[in-house]
């Protein structure tokens, strides 16, 4: 196809979207409102994935040794906490380390412990920090019945409960996702589909004086193209400044909790670039399927 014939198709699917005003609107509407509503979603879940790790990297599995364990049996424990997977760090605390960090703990009232170093009832330990908090259950299982642990400190609840949360916010996230999808499929198409009706007896004459197919659908997929374009830069534009509201407002607020949440946002500067690729790809995508799609029938001559 030569550069001239290329140019002109383009300029041909671009001046679609005015002729066909009305239905392209709704159809920028529609997909802008889906590209919204999903990367709302998608921030959401990175912010809480995020809140989610910090949560992870705060919490630690507590193995306190037994009053009578040897010290073999406690460096045996050691070698065998080393060989677990899913256990990125961990570092042992004698007994004279517990007394001292409980009275840093105490702070002003540490002295209330003092003299107790001869005589000291706090447990030596291990501290244990995961890869992960799935992990959490099966290492306290495995660590449970080893020789010389008495009794096990894990946040199993928070575990449960945030894995819990998280998988479920990933099924839903991708069933929303893929009702959005469709229903921004179907709209453009239908777009699309009118145009080629409205069309038709040209798209045969064309046919049958010789015009390839990709002659004839180069004009509408770049009118699905365009619109997915438009779509994304108007949803990136209405998720910045709702972002960077939001940012603000809970920042300004005399509510403690939404004050705290404003600090653990990840900021948009780090995000935009992601978001304005992903708005891009997806508009792009969906605009150019639609398009495909709704031409093939009347291609068939």
């Amino acid at each position: 196809m030569r550069g001239s014939s290329l140019g002109y198709l383009i300029r041909k699917g671009i001046s679609n979207i005015w002729l066909n005003r009305m239905m392209s609107a709704a159809s920028i509407g529609i997909l802008t409102a889906c590209l919204i509503i999903v990367g709302g979603s998608g921030l959401l879940a990175v912010n809480i994935r995020d809140l989610f790790t910090s949560i992870e990297n705060q919490n630690e599995i507590v193995v306190f040794v037994k009053e009578e364990a040897t010290e073999q049996e406690v460096n045996n424990l050691g070698t065998y906490i080393d060989s677990l997977d899913h256990v990125s760090d961990y570092y042992y605390v004698s007994k004279a380390d517990a007394l001292v960090e409980q009275k840093e703990y105490m702070g002003e009232k540490g002295y209330l412990l003092d003299g107790l170093e001869d005589d000291n009832p706090l447990p030596a330990s291990y501290r244990l920090t995961l890869s992960g908090l799935e992990y959490l259950n099966e290492i306290v299982t495995s660590l449970q019945s080893y020789q010389g642990v008495d009794t096990i400190s894990a946040p199993t609840d928070l575990a449960d409960t945030l894995t819990g949360v998280e998988k479920t916010a990933l099924v839903l996230g991708s069933i929303i996702i893929g009702i959005l999808v469709v229903a921004s499929t179907v709209v453009i198409s239908n777009t699309i589909r009118l145009t080629l009706f409205a069309r038709r007896r040209e798209i045969n004459i064309m046919k049958y004086v010789g015009a390839t197919d990709g002659f004839i659908r180069l004009p509408f997929v770049v009118e699905g193209i365009t619109i997915g374009v438009i779509s994304a830069l108007l949803a990136f534009g209405v998720i910045f400044a709702i972002y960077q509201s939001l940012g603000t407002l809970f920042a300004e607020t005399k509510i403690s909790w939404l004050t705290s949440v404003s600090s653990s946002l990840i900021p948009f500067a780090n995000l935009w670039i992601y978001v304005i690729g992903g708005f891009l790809i997806a508009g792009v995508v969906i605009g150019s399927m639609a398009s495909s799609a709704s031409i093939r029938r009347y291609l068939r001559v």
